[in-house]
């Protein structure tokens, strides 16, 4: 708990020395994010304050596949594309929109990241170190189930594509 009272302390400074430019912006992505539906507004701002607001113009790279996973992202404007190394070049999983959060396996894990994110836009996102994302899991029980949960769906869907995958080689 100490830590969010550092964290609402640092936001009472931002706020009355007028650096709070943006902080609903982020807070109303965070909204967006099935991780953090049913936040309060309070908390939201607090969790945009425990991360940092990065701008990527389109095409520039925010990770690659090996990189140290030192952070999670959420998406506060524009679209990244998640993508692997394949045979013809890269292969893209998914193209994320405002709201999204990714790059949270490597940041829990301490693995290296397991795909690259390029932005497909010019892209603005917040940053959430993971000793910052940890914390907020220990402290706030409704975002780590809703986590959890996320990721399960995630996993499902990658079962399911596996699945189809396997049965379509089957059949020939």
């Amino acid at each position: 708990m100490a830590w969010w009272r550092s964290v609402r302390r640092l936001a009472t400074r931002t706020r009355k020395g007028g650096d709070a430019m943006g902080l609903d912006d982020v807070a109303a992505a965070l909204r967006e994010c099935p991780v953090f539906r049913g936040v309060g507004d309070q908390r939201l701002r607090l969790v945009a304050l425990s991360g940092e607001t990065l701008r990527f113009d389109a095409g520039e790279t925010l990770f690659a596949r090996g990189d140290d996973g030192e952070a999670a992202f959420v998406i506060v404007e524009g679209r990244v594309e998640v993508s692997v190394p394949a045979r013809d070049g890269a292969q893209v999983l998914a193209v994320l929109h405002r709201g999204a959060l990714f790059g949270e396996i490597a940041a829990l894990c301490d693995r290296p990241r397991t795909a690259t994110a390029t932005a497909a836009t010019p892209l603005t996102v917040l940053r959430l170190p993971s000793a910052a994302l940890r914390r907020l899991l220990a402290e706030f029980h409704d975002v780590a189930i809703a986590l959890i949960e996320v990721m399960a769906s995630r996993l499902d869907a990658v079962n399911t594509s596996l699945a189809e995958g396997a049965a379509g080689r089957a059949d020939r």
